[in-house]
């Protein structure tokens, strides 16, 4: 395992270096799902649930004035959301070659690699299109390599350090079938160990799909988390997943400005996220 672990922005402040340039008119592309019961989840993780605490009516208020809220519970990797580096580790450790802690008895979260750590993620950002390189609907037998990738970036702007990777599939189509969507039974496109190794030396700063793992699932008797390994534990690259990207994908947008944060959640192993994408438009 190699890398430092992130400065400890945390309730503090970060100075970075962001590449990027936003003025004028534009056009913001929400790229997260809405969050609803009986959405797709991995059967792993905690449904997402809402419930009205109080609705309109009534109260202490005077004058025809009421308020309503609302309590909801979910797991950190439902919905669009991005992975803490310490949410997966290699021989005990996290990025940076720390023990993975777990405070008393795990119940407190992650003393290391938690989702504190994960700065902004902003920077310039490039959408591979599955669909539209291949010209079909990508399978489960679809492992985009380095060979994908260096001919994707043949006819489009080079992927430059600092720069935020997305990977459309297509999978999105399937949200509303989460045996389809989630891929349990027939595996799932995506990106191969030998393609992570490609967007890491080419410097991105982190790297989302619109399907529920990043990764290459050729079949679903395949367990294991090579790229997840390599991206989060060996890299510090954060990894998001079910994004919704198929507005960008039929804009015919592959390149723009890229904002995510995730929420301060104390010894979090992920968070959920809304991220944008931010496009110029003609004047």
């Amino acid at each position: 395992m190699t890398g430092e672990p992130h400065e400890n922005w945390s309730g503090s402040y970060l100075d970075t270096d962001i590449d990027v340039s936003i003025s004028g008119r534009v056009r913001v592309f929400d790229l997260a799902v809405r969050l609803e019961m009986g959405m797709s989840r991995h059967p792993h993780h905690p449904p997402y649930n809402f419930t009205m605490a109080k609705t309109h009516g009534g109260g202490p208020y005077k004058n025809g004035v009421s308020a309503a809220m609302e309590q909801f519970a979910m797991g950190a990797h439902v919905g669009t959301h991005v992975d803490a580096l310490g949410h997966v580790s290699k021989d005990g450790m996290v990025f940076g070659c720390r023990d993975v802690l777990m405070g008393d008895e795990g119940l407190d979260g992650l003393d290391a690699g938690s989702i504190e750590e994960t700065p902004p993620i902003i920077g310039p950002g490039h959408l591979f299109n599955g669909p539209s390189f291949f010209g079909r609907d990508l399978t489960p037998s679809d492992g985009l390599g380095p060979e994908v990738f260096e001919s994707w970036f043949g006819d489009h702007p080079p992927l430059e350090p600092g720069s935020i990777f997305l990977v459309r599939t297509g999978w999105m189509k399937y949200w509303s079938d989460a045996e389809r969507y989630i891929g349990l039974s027939t595996g799932l496109p995506g990106v191969t160990v030998d393609g992570a190794h490609w967007l890491s030396e080419h410097g991105i700063i982190a790297a989302g799909s619109d399907t529920m793992n990043f990764e290459h699932k050729p079949n679903s008797n395949l367990v294991d988390l090579p790229v997840h390994v390599h991206f989060l534990v060996e890299k510090g690259i954060p990894i998001m997943e079910s994004m919704a990207l198929e507005q960008l994908g039929a804009a015919g947008v592959t390149e723009f400005t890229f904002i995510a944060t995730p929420l301060r959640i104390g010894g979090g192993t992920g968070s959920p996220i809304r991220p944008i994408a931010i496009v110029d438009t003609p004047r």
